[in-house]
């Protein structure tokens, strides 16, 4: 199972491209190419978040919040309630300081808006943590559990989006200390 792949063929089909686009208030063809490196930006972050038990503990207490539903089943419905506005505060969670580069980043390279940028993500961690609780739903998953299966989906995730993996070594450089998302980066990429 290659969670960000299946997500993006998902967001990426019918209506639901245009409802997000809508949403955030960017082209499609931005908003796709946003979702296509903000996907596997927001799973390396929760991959890195979890490796430390408050981490693997803030995410579970995100899952919680999702109350066992992918807004990927409604997404009209998800885009137009609180859920989705909570969003925002699960992104910053996640990436911390690096929301600012990272929205930066996939600003320059999509066209689109840094702020629109930043729905884009807002939107998006909800999708990716409903997406983990209900594919978890029933299985008792422990700190352990938990970083391995986020720790193989960044990966693939990042194998599977050159622009993502190049925002990743842009960070890389910015960043001098391995902290925060940079750490993990540097962990999948075997830097």
């Amino acid at each position: 199972m290659d969670i960000v792949a299946d997500l993006m063929k998902q967001v990426a089909t019918g209506d639901n491209l245009s409802l997000i686009s809508k949403t955030v208030g960017g082209d499609e063809k931005g908003v796709q190419s946003a979702l296509g490196m903000g996907l596997p930006m927001i799973m390396g972050s929760m991959a890195q978040t979890a490796q430390n038990p408050a981490g693997a503990d803030m995410i579970t207490s995100m899952m919680g919040q999702m109350g066992g539903s992918n807004p990927l089943d409604n997404l009209g419905g998800f885009l137009g309630s609180s859920a989705a506005s909570g969003g925002s505060g699960m992104a910053s969670s996640l990436l911390g300081s690096q929301m600012a580069p990272i929205q930066n980043a996939i600003a320059q390279k999509t066209g689109l808006p840094p702020a629109v940028v930043g729905k884009v993500l807002a939107v998006a961690t909800p999708i990716v943590l409903g997406y983990i609780t209900k594919s978890m739903s029933g299985k008792q998953v422990d700190q352990k559990g938990l970083t391995n299966l986020l720790g193989e989906q960044s990966k693939m995730a990042m194998q599977s989006s050159p622009d993502a993996e190049s925002i990743a070594k842009q960070m890389l450089g910015s960043q001098k200390d391995t902290a925060g998302v940079s750490g993990v980066f540097k962990k999948f990429l075997g830097k």
